[in-house]
């Protein structure tokens, strides 16, 4: 006879996951499962327990009062366990870090150097969380992380690595085609490359801020391409499919290759600012504090994370 007469634990962590997000789609994507599938594990569950967890409205859902308790009790526990194992893992030979930033990011900028901090702390395990979810330090869903703002968060020691720059980029060839663009107004005429969803990672800049703040009116001609993802969107702009946006921090190299080029250097730059983060009481943790440092010294060569 078993001692303790729960769910699937598989069930609970889902619905854990679900109450959290307050989505489906969301928890779908947190833990790599289809919404269909998500939905599923959450019946069943309600099923097993005789009661509804969750009210289903029109495009949200709300615990209801039995789903309230349930999620407070299963998040102690995957607290208590996430702590345990935190602990465990420490005692171990390598220490191992999660590092959180978002897909582009961690594509374009984070993986082409980690060889360079690998080479300097081969005793450290690097884990890199590639999200354009937010993540959330207090519940130790990674140690360090980039962040996206204005800088202040609530028990989190962050420094500046880079503001955000965005401009219009294409490839070389994709512009020889279009020698009539000139000025912003000409981009209305022009296959524009847009970037859907991208989570809290890219502020409020797309194709129409950036145009209404050029002092473009109106409306695009030709129907533009709509990809969720901001890579398969660099590479359309790569393979001449249109032009999108870039941001400084990716493109930057890109440019100086000749993978691409700006057909205007008219560069927006935000109030936002890309900052590298870790909680307070955990920055003066050696391997934190060696991550912080080498990625200070990354984007600012010779500068301390203090």
């Amino acid at each position: 006879m078993r001692k303790y007469a729960l769910p699937a634990l598989s069930q609970l962590h889902t619905f854990e996951a679900v109450s959290r997000r307050m989505s489906f789609t969301a928890a779908a994507d947190e833990l790599c499962l289809t919404q269909s599938a998500v939905s599923r594990q959450i019946k069943a569950l309600e099923a097993a327990l005789g009661r509804p967890l969750f009210l289903r409205k029109h495009r949200a859902i709300e615990l209801t009062p039995e789903g309230r308790q349930l999620f407070d009790a299963v998040r102690r526990g995957l607290d208590e366990i996430g702590r345990c194992v935190t602990e465990l893992r420490a005692t171990g030979d390598a220490p191992q870090i999660t590092v959180a930033a978002s897909v582009a990011f961690s594509y374009y900028w984070l993986m082409p150097r980690l060889v360079r901090f690998s080479e300097r702390h081969p005793d450290i395990d690097l884990r890199v969380l590639a999200t354009d979810q937010a993540v959330d330090l207090t519940r130790d869903e990674a140690d360090v992380a980039v962040l996206y703002g204005e800088g202040a968060w609530e028990g989190v020691e962050s420094r500046k690595l880079f503001a955000e720059k965005v401009y219009p980029v294409c490839s070389p060839t994709y512009l020889r085609g279009h020698p009539e663009l000139r000025r912003p107004a000409d981009l209305l005429d022009q296959t524009l490359l847009h970037l859907d969803g991208g989570g809290n990672i890219w502020g409020a800049v797309d194709w129409q801020v950036w145009l209404a703040l050029q002092g473009v009116t109106g409306q695009p001609v030709r129907r533009g391409i709509r990809l969720n993802s901001y890579p398969m969107v660099v590479q359309g702009a790569e393979v001449g499919r249109g032009v999108a946006l870039g941001w400084s921090y990716i493109t930057d190299e890109m440019l100086e290759s000749g993978q691409l080029v700006c057909p205007l250097d008219l560069p927006l730059e935000t109030r936002h600012s890309y900052y590298i983060g870790a909680l307070q009481d955990k920055v003066t943790q050696p391997e934190i504090a060696a991550f912080l440092q080498w990625m200070m010294e990354e984007c600012k060569p010779g500068e301390a994370f203090a």
